[in-house]
């Protein structure tokens, strides 16, 4: 298993586990929404994953990872809208959500592609 793989994983079922916690806890459309996104996320996250086991590694890795690290800075501006202007509780709740993932996100696809720097 790759480390990419693995790491993907275990975020997903840290997204999912706490998305399960908090949608039973949670009583405020606020925190129901943002543990909400983060479990569809972590869905997303997960089957990205199980797609990358035993997957060889691309040789373009590197521009896959640092792509994909553009995409998440386009998630934190959405995340970062929604937070700030989406007005009612569950559009700010989905907003924090998506700064959570897309800012661990980045942080981990930046990690990995300075990894494959030879």
């Amino acid at each position: 298993m790759t480390a990419l793989a693995q790491g993907l994983l275990l975020w997903a079922l840290l997204s999912l586990g706490t998305a399960l916690f908090g949608l039973w806890w949670a009583q405020s459309p606020f925190w129901r929404s943002f543990f909400f996104m983060n479990g569809a996320w972590g869905l997303v996250d997960g089957a990205l994953g199980l797609y990358a086991l035993g997957r060889e590694t691309p040789e373009n890795l590197r521009g896959i990872l640092l792509f994909n690290a553009g995409l998440d800075v386009l998630y934190l501006l959405a995340g970062v809208l929604l937070f700030l202007r989406g007005g009612k509780a569950p559009y700010r709740g989905f907003g924090l959500a998506i700064l959570v993932q897309g800012g661990f996100l980045l942080i981990f696809d930046l990690g990995h592609a300075l990894r494959t720097l030879p």
